[in-house]
């Protein structure tokens, strides 16, 4: 069975032009920066390419197992651990980064993301600054003096807002406690900070399906199906339709032909079967795709009957 680290895999079908999607991959960061290197050089196509590096940091939530940087409410001995030595991560992003690598680094608790955070911080004192669009996967629970660090630091928010309905809210609260709650998926502020977001669906963990990670992220609904968790983090259609396009390919550094409909881009383009901004909120999870087009070819045609594009 093949797993998404099989690279060569995915080489075998772009070389016989049937690799219908584009594929950023992000092979581990961990030290080994001359296989990183062998693998960049390798994949880099227009369909295949490596566009950098990806470490996890800790676990997740519920589990208690995401890095804390105060204990968890229900369980007062455990902090969670990273996945890593904290000297490890940051000697290894300071090294990926001289040689030109974004990082990509899985952060849910407080202490993981500020770790991250201290780690890109170190490599630009080390390196010097660049545009090394490092980024901060999922963003679960963020201490507040974190939350303008993504700007001042040129960290994306790459970030799954259907993710907070995935974890039942009573069992997530009780882990962390009501003051840190506030906290959960600061989507809003950080966005207000300038700082750049990027959504993702995480498949196979989450759905595949974008329109559930909009509906997410302008709603708050939480996994009662009902309630709105921190209605203040809610964000517009407009800026999340931006984060999941735009915000897509600044991540991967392609936002100069991809992410929007502008002349001289790629036509990578996705038709819905009706305007999301005008509808009810609850209509978006109906929406359904009508076509998809993938260098301006058409990959997928929901009604067959349909064969040009005026």
């Amino acid at each position: 069975m093949s797993q998404l680290d099989d690279f060569e895999i995915f080489k075998e079908i772009e070389l016989k032009n049937e690799l219908p999607v584009r594929m950023h991959l992000y092979p581990v960061l961990n030290g080994d920066i001359k296989e990183a290197l062998q693998l960049r050089e390798r994949y880099q196509s227009d369909k295949l390419r490596v566009s950098g590096l990806k470490q996890f940091i800790d676990g997740v939530v519920t589990s208690r197992t995401a890095f804390m940087l105060e204990p968890y409410s229900d369980s007062p001995e455990t902090f969670g651990l990273p996945a890593h030595s904290i000297e490890d991560l940051k000697n290894w992003v300071v090294d990926a980064d001289h040689h030109g690598f974004n990082i990509r680094f899985h952060a849910i608790g407080d202490a993981a993301i500020r770790l991250a955070l201290d780690s890109y911080e170190n490599a630009q004192n080390i390196n010097g600054k660049r545009d090394s669009r490092h980024s901060i996967e999922h963003i679960e629970v963020i201490h507040p003096d974190d939350i303008p660090r993504f700007y001042t630091l040129g960290v994306i928010a790459s970030m799954q807002p259907d993710h907070f309905a995935l974890s039942e809210r009573e069992t997530y609260t009780e882990r962390i406690g009501s003051k840190r709650e506030k906290y959960v998926f600061a989507i809003n502020s950080i966005k207000k900070t300038g700082a750049q977001l990027s959504f993702g669906t995480d498949f196979p963990i989450d759905s595949f399906n974008p329109l559930l990670q909009i509906y997410r992220a302008i709603t708050r609904i939480d996994s009662s199906g009902k309630a709105v968790w921190n209605p203040e983090e809610c964000i517009t259609l407009s800026d999340a339709l931006k984060a999941y396009t735009y915000g897509s390919a600044f991540g991967t550094s392609r936002e100069h032909e991809l992410g929007t409909i502008q002349e001289g881009k790629l036509a990578d383009i996705v038709v819905l079967d009706r305007n999301l901004f005008q509808m009810q909120k609850e209509e978006i999870l109906e929406a359904s795709v009508q076509m998809t087009i993938s260098d301006g070819k058409i990959v997928y045609l929901k009604d067959k009957t349909l064969t040009t594009i005026k």
